[in-house]
């Protein structure tokens, strides 16, 4: 993703310059990370002039759910939200695919404080982002466990899970590797720090179901569907042991950020053939349908937000 600051940021109910937007050192959100949030990926179509945001009320519903998973009074923000990430996109002027992070966050009051006497604030960055590689990545299985759903809600997207993943990420970039599996406590399968992950053999193709501790993935529901829709292939949910990683023929991922990607190596023990078969062709439906090169027929995860013509920028 590119980390060049845009000129403008959605914040708190108007779009602004980007260095106005700025919460005070001893904030809640600062000390301790106490914001939930989203990431919504839009993809330009040029044939039709809009953007293709992926998932769009659903993105909205969960960051409703962490909200309130951790008692913040969300009120209006989640309207306003909503209208901002459309007025944003368009007055960012940008035609090339954006990724978009709202944030609700905690700025005055106690992170113990009664939810009525809290003050809540919420921005949204856009910022340009270009495809993954289609070459697969490396990954290894992290020494860091995925925090438990009894110490840290696991359906609830909060910006302090981060700070969890960051240690396994450095792990895996000290071992050469692109990315890192995160176990739980029962040493079976969870997730990547941003992905969830697929499991193929002989044909079936396997995922660990939300009990295992992992986030409610919006992409790995699209993926599901994809699968079963496209591919006549019904995923199965159920807890996935280390060693069923080292044996599988593929393994993929898939996150708003990651969209599809295979895994190429585990623990430096290379998988078979990848991409495999179904890796490459969900992804490819996947990216054909959010870019407008397949019809999308009964998609509930296209939103389209229409530009003014007078408003293309085609730099």
């Amino acid at each position: 993703m590119n980390q060049v600051s845009p000129e403008l940021i959605w914040w708190n109910g108007r779009i602004v310059p980007w260095a106005e937007a700025v919460v005070h050192v001893t904030s809640e959100t600062a000390l301790r990370g106490t914001n939930v949030f989203e990431g919504l990926r839009a993809y330009w179509r040029v044939s039709t002039n809009d953007f293709a945001v992926i998932a769009f009320n659903e993105h909205l519903d969960r960051l409703g759910r962490s909200a309130s998973i951790f008692r913040f009074p969300v009120g209006h923000l989640l309207p306003n939200l909503a209208r901002g990430i459309e007025d944003l996109n368009r007055e960012l002027r940008y035609c090339g695919n954006l990724y978009l992070r709202p944030t609700i966050y905690l700025e005055r009051g106690d992170y113990y404080t009664k939810p009525d006497e809290l003050t809540l604030g919420a921005f949204i960055i856009g910022r340009p982002v270009e495809h993954r590689r289609d070459q697969p990545i490396s990954c290894v299985v992290s020494t860091w466990q995925r925090i438990a759903d009894v110490a840290l809600p696991t359906l609830a997207k909060v910006g302090a899970t981060y700070t969890a993943f960051r240690l396994a990420r450095m792990e895996a970039a000290a071992a050469g590797a692109d990315e890192a599996i995160l176990l739980n406590a029962k040493g079976t399968v969870a997730e990547t720090g941003g992905a969830a992950v697929f499991v193929v053999h002989n044909r079936e193709i396997v995922t660990p179901p939300l009990a295992d501790g992992l986030l409610d993935s919006i992409t790995r529901r699209i993926v599901m569907e994809l699968l079963s829709n496209h591919l006549g292939i019904v995923v199965s949910q159920r807890s996935i042991a280390r060693s069923e990683l080292y044996a599988a023929d593929e393994v993929f991922v898939c996150g708003t950020l990651d969209e599809v990607r295979a895994v190429g190596s585990i623990d430096n023990r290379q998988l078979p053939n990848a991409p495999g078969e179904i890796t490459r062709t969900v992804r490819r439906i996947y990216l054909d349908i959010c870019e407008g090169r397949q019809e999308q027929g009964q998609s509930w995860w296209i939103h389209s937000v229409r530009m003014p013509q007078q408003n293309i920028d085609a730099g």
